[in-house]
C-alpha cells in the first residue's frame, strides 16, 4: 500500500477523541515520515500535535539526534519537548530492553488524561515482531505482536504506520525531500532484531516477496483471536471469583479443563499487573495451587509475585520479605501510624461503635504483632479465645496472620483492625467511639 497523507487520515480518524497527540519522535526515518504527514494533516487534525524526543545517550551522536529533532521541530511549529534519560542496566539484563521500558515510561509521563501517543513502526516492524515472539515460544498475546491501538498511561498508544511497508515510508522520504538521522546500532546483527532484519527477512522475501505482509496480516489475526480469548478469560474470571475478593475460588477453578484454566490463570494474574509466571510456574500453580492436596500449602513464585492456597481461596500477592518488628511501637498521638513501608499505617477514624472513645484517650497505646497466646474476649462473649483461633474462624491465611498489626491498651489487646474490638474495651450504647483502619501496601 502507497503511503499517503490522506490514507493516513483515513487511519487517524478511527482513533479516540483526544485534545493532544504526542509523537514519539526519534529523528529517524519513520517517525520524520510520520512527523511530516502529521504537519501536512494538522488543520484537518481535531487535537494539538506535540512531539517527544527521549534521549537515551547511549550513542555519541544522541545530541547531534536532538538537535536535529529540535530543528525539524521548529521547521513543522510543532512543540517539542526533550526527555534525557539516565539508564540503569544490571547484569544479565537486555540495554535494549531496558530503553525500551524506559523510553515508554517517560513518554507515558509527558501525557494527560485521555492523550493520544503515535508511533511510528511500520509494517516491517510488525512482521519483524512477529518473528521474535515465534522464536521466544510467545503465546497469543506475544503473537499479536503489536497492537494499532492500546491503552497506554493515562491515554491511548496508536502505531497508525502499521499497514505500510518500509520501503513506502522510504518513498514518501525521498518524495518529499525529507532528512532524517540513522542509528548505526540498526546494524548491529548482535541485536536478534536486526539480525532478524537483515538476514532472516531477505530470505524470506526472496522466496516469499510479499512476506511483510503475510506475517501482519498474521499478527493481525492473532489478535483479533486474542480479543475473543480475552472476553472468554472474562466470563471465566467473574465464575471464579470467590465472592467479591479479587481471590479466586479452587473448586470452581476445578471445573475447568486445562487449557481453559491456564488461560483463565494467565489473564487473572495480567489483570492484577502482575508479570506472568513462566510455562513451568504456571504448571506448578495449576497443578499444586488448583489441583494438589487439600491439607497441602503451596507456594509459587515469580519475579516479585507469588500464589498461595488457602483452603477454597487463591490468592495473588506481591512477594514480601517482612522485618516484623519484636518490640512494641508505641502509638503517642493515637491519630496516625506508619508501621513500615511493607506494612503499611493505621488510621484512626470517628465511629459511632468500636473502641471507647474515652478509653482511647486516656490509655497508652502501642501496636504489637503475633507472638502466640494472645487472647481476646469478643463483644457479647463470656471467656476468653485463644487469637488463632479466632483467625482460623475468619478465615484469614497463615501468611497474613504474623503481620496483623495488634493494638494494645494499657499491655492489653484492645482490637484487631478490621476485625473486631475485644469485649472490655468496646464502646457502650450513646458512647463515642472510634475505629482504627489498617491501610495496607
Amino acid at each position: 500500500m502507497i503511503l499517503t497523507a490522506t490514507r493516513l487520515l483515513e487511519s487517524l480518524k478511527q482513533l479516540p477523541q483526544a485534545s493532544c497527540c504526542h509523537l514519539a519522535f526519534s529523528g529517524g526515518l519513520d517517525s520524520c515520515v510520520l512527523l511530516h504527514l502529521l504537519a501536512e494533516l494538522r488543520p484537518q487534525l481535531p487535537y494539538r500535535l506535540r512531539a517527544i524526543h527521549v534521549h537515551h545517550g547511549l550513542q555519541h551522536e544522541a545530541d547531534s539526534w536532538q538537535a536535529h529533532c529540535e530543528q525539524l521541530c521548529r521547521q513543522y511549529a510543532i512543540p517539542l519537548v526533550n526527555m534525557p534519560l539516565t539508564l540503569k542496566v544490571n547484569s544479565g539484563d537486555s540495554l535494549e530492553a531496558v530503553a525500551r521500558e524506559a523510553r515508554y515510561q517517560a513518554l507515558a509521563k509527558c501525557m494527560s488524561e485521555g492523550d493520544l501517543l503515535v508511533t511510528a513502526q511500520h509494517q516491517d516492524d510488525q512482521a519483524e515482531t512477529l518473528l521474535l515472539q515465534l522464536m521466544r515460544g510467545s503465546g497469543p498475546a506475544g503473537l499479536a505482536s503489536m497492537p494499532p491501538l492500546a491503552r497506554f498511561g493515562p491515554g491511548w498508544l496508536a502505531r497508525p504506520l502499521l499497514p505500510f511497508s518500509r520501503q513506502s515510508l522510504e518513498q514518501y522520504a525521498k518524495q518529499h525531500g525529507l532528512t532524517w538521522q540513522e542509528d548505526p546500532t540498526n546494524k548491529d546483527q548482535r541485536f536478534d532484531r536486526n539480525f532478524i532484519r537483515h538476514q532472516v527477512m531477505p530470505l524470506l522475501r526472496s522466496r516469499w516477496p510479499a512476506a511483510s505482509t503475510t506475517l501482519s496480516r498474521a499478527a493481525r489475526f492473532s489478535g483479533e483471536l486474542l480479543m475473543l480469548v480475552k472476553e472468554e478469560s472474562e466470563e471465566d474470571l467473574a465464575k471464579a471469583r470467590y465472592g467479591e475478593s479479587d481471590t479466586l475460588s479452587v473448586s470452581a477453578l476445578k471445573q475447568f479443563h486445562s487449557v481453559r484454566l491456564r488461560n483463565l490463570l494467565r489473564h487473572w494474574i495480567s489483570a492484577a499487573g502482575a508479570t506472568l509466571p513462566s510455562s513451568k510456574k504456571l504448571a506448578r500453580i495449576e497443578h499444586e495451587a488448583v489441583h494438589g492436596r487439600i491439607d497441602a500449602a503451596p507456594l509459587i513464585r515469580w519475579n516479585g509475585w507469588e500464589v498461595r492456597r488457602y483452603r477454597d481461596q487463591l490468592f495473588l500477592n506481591r512477594t514480601f520479605i517482612i522485618d516484623i518488628p519484636m518490640q512494641p511501637i508505641p502509638w503517642p498521638d493515637k491519630q496516625r501510624l506508619t508501621l513500615s513501608e511493607d506494612l503499611g499505617r493505621l488510621i484512626v477514624h470517628p465511629a459511632q461503635d468500636g473502641v471507647s472513645a474515652t478509653h482511647w484517650q486516656q490509655a497508652k497505646v502501642d501496636v504489637r504483632f503475633r507472638r502466640g497466646g494472645e487472647r481476646c474476649q469478643l463483644p457479647g462473649q463470656t471467656h476468653h479465645r485463644p487469637l488463632k483461633k479466632l483467625f482460623q474462624e475468619w478465615g484469614v491465611p497463615p501468611w497474613e496472620r504474623e503481620r496483623t498489626p495488634l493494638i494494645y491498651l494499657d499491655g492489653e489487646l484492645a482490637l484487631i483492625p478490621g476485625r473486631c474490638v475485644c469485649r472490655p474495651f468496646q464502646a457502650q450504647p450513646g458512647e463515642d467511639a472510634v475505629v482504627v483502619e489498617w491501610e495496607k501496601v
